[in-house]
């Protein structure tokens, strides 16, 4: 993955009554000439720091769109490939997103929702699995008629804290602030 800078979101899918269907990484892999999408999740992980014409990036930053064209081309692909050929009507979509998502990022993520195909949008803030274990009774009734649940997860919280903490050292570096200051200041957080 080097030269490739990206912080991948996990993105799961969930469908009423089978359970989790698809967990993919939100990355995607294009001909850097054309634009053509050569690979989604994984595999576009796999071509990081592959051919030089060949570019991976993730729509997702924090589990924010960062860019949406890219993001709605993902969240399209991700939904045709968990629903397959099961249904050609449009489905009520729940979706899971981190803590701290603001108006903003919801806005965006359900017009890409809504650009994917979704019938209408709902968001929770609830861990995914939290929420299509409690759905049946815990949720209103517009969360319960949701055909599909799409979270947005960290797997790997410590990847992303030390690429947090690089964007603070890079930041402090070029304002000459030192890493033992940088340090000190983390510590007063707590």
């Amino acid at each position: 993955m080097d030269g490739v800078r990206y912080e991948p979101a996990d993105i799961v899918i969930y469908l009423q009554g089978e359970g989790m269907v698809l967990k993919e990484k939100a990355l995607i892999a294009y001909e850097e000439a054309t634009g053509k999408i050569v690979a989604y999740g994984a595999e576009a992980e796999r071509l990081a720091g592959g051919p030089a014409e060949v570019t991976v990036v993730s729509p997702l930053r924090r589990g924010a769109i960062a860019d949406y064209r890219a993001a709605k081309v993902l969240i399209s692909h991700l939904l045709r490939t968990a629903r397959g050929k099961k249904s050609l009507l449009k489905p009520s979509i729940a979706v899971c997103v981190p803590r701290g998502f603001t108006e903003v990022d919801k806005k965006a993520m359900e017009d890409a929702m809504y650009q994917s195909g979704a019938r209408d949008v709902t968001f929770s803030d609830v861990p995914v699995k939290q929420f299509v274990e409690e759905l049946p009774e815990k949720y209103p009734e517009r969360h319960r008629r949701c055909r599909i649940v799409v979270g947005i997860t960290k797997e790997e919280p410590e990847r992303y804290i030390a690429e947090e903490l690089q964007e603070i050292l890079r930041f402090a570096e070029e304002n000459k602030i030192s890493a033992e200051r940088v340090a000190e200041l983390l510590r007063q957080a707590d």
